[in-house]
């Protein structure tokens, strides 16, 4: 039941480090389904004994070769049938030496039952045995490295290609308007006093917001010309700094951006040359692909070219177990 020269042919061929376990089993049951199995004696085993009117769990039933009791092949019937093959009164009535079988909840039931005395095997082709030591070995290795040219094939084409995600360029720049109130770090930032330099409680307050409506007092109700020109060059004072500290600000913005878009330029580029090398690694899989494709149907087909020949070259021994079944030996 050795499968390791099968694996180092199959690694052979397809350059795979290690052949899949599962392509190796599923191409032994492809050979036993192919071939007859009059032709699989050398792979046939007897199953444990029913000695007790049990029935004997196996659910494969393609792989059967033979069913008996007491050494009597037993004739395959369907479960609605049984109930006939069980009654005594019935034509059908199954006998010691015309038992039944059946199928029923994956195991086979033996009519009549089995005994002490009239034991009852199945008797089936274990797959496995199709291994490094038999004549059909290069039908499994054929047919498992066509399931590996499959698979080879599939990896090709389930090609994700590069996205366009541009990387390593930032965060855009973000203009900030200078502030009104602050701490003073800025040449616009206005707050209030500090205690040991207050000097009245109405010079406490920033009041930037009623500066217009002082002016207005002081030239229309206080007529006080020259009060209303001193607060109108505070005013003018403060908006060349808020005008100043704008430019500030706007060539921060300015130089952040001039950076900010030269990594963007050269993320672009670069994404552009990691899809065009993605496409064309894309074309060549692709090609791959179609070859394991055609590698993976030419090792099919000489799988069952080798299971064709063996069949034909034990034709006679077909023609004379038909023969055998037809004279009833």
């Amino acid at each position: 039941m050795a499968t390791t020269n099968i694996e180092l042919d199959i690694e052979n061929i397809t350059g795979v480090t290690d052949a899949n376990d599962q392509f190796i089993i599923s191409a032994q049951k492809f050979v036993v389904s192919s071939v007859p199995k009059n032709l699989l004696h050398f792979a046939q085993k007897a199953s444990s004994a029913s000695t007790d009117g049990s029935a004997i769990s196996f659910s494969v039933n393609d792989s059967i070769t033979d069913v008996q009791r007491n050494g009597y092949s037993c004739k395959e019937i369907s479960m609605s049938e049984a109930i006939w093959a069980l009654d005594s009164t019935s034509l059908r009535y199954a006998t010691a030496k015309h038992p039944v079988w059946y199928h029923k909840q994956g195991a086979v039931h033996f009519a009549p039952v089995t005994d002490g005395s009239n034991a009852g095997y199945v008797f089936y082709v274990d797959y496995s045995l199709i291994d490094d030591d038999s004549d059909l070995r290069n039908a499994v290795v054929y047919h498992a490295t066509s399931s590996e040219f499959s698979k080879l094939a599939s990896s090709k084409t389930d090609i994700t290609v590069a996205s366009t995600t541009l990387s390593n360029i930032g965060a855009p720049p973000v203009y900030t308007s200078p502030n009104v109130t602050g701490d003073g770090s800025e040449l616009t930032d206005v707050d209030d006093l500090d205690t040991d330099n207050t000097i009245d409680v109405h010079a406490d307050q920033i009041e930037f917001d009623q500066w217009w409506s002082t002016v207005t007092h002081l030239i229309e109700g206080e007529e006080d010309i020259e009060l209303a020109n001193a607060t109108l060059q505070k005013i003018s004072t403060y908006i060349n700094a808020y005008g100043q500290s704008m430019q500030n600000r706007l060539n921060e913005f300015n130089d952040g951006n001039v950076e900010f878009q030269a990594k963007l330029q050269e993320a672009i580029q670069q994404a552009q040359i990691d899809a065009q090398k993605a496409q064309q690694q894309s074309q060549i899989d692709s090609g791959t692909a179609a070859l394991y494709v055609a590698e993976s149907k030419k090792y099919y087909d000489w799988a069952q070219l080798e299971i064709s020949n063996y069949i034909k070259n034990n034709s006679k021994m077909i023609a004379m177990s038909m023969a055998n079944q037809a004279s009833g030996r």
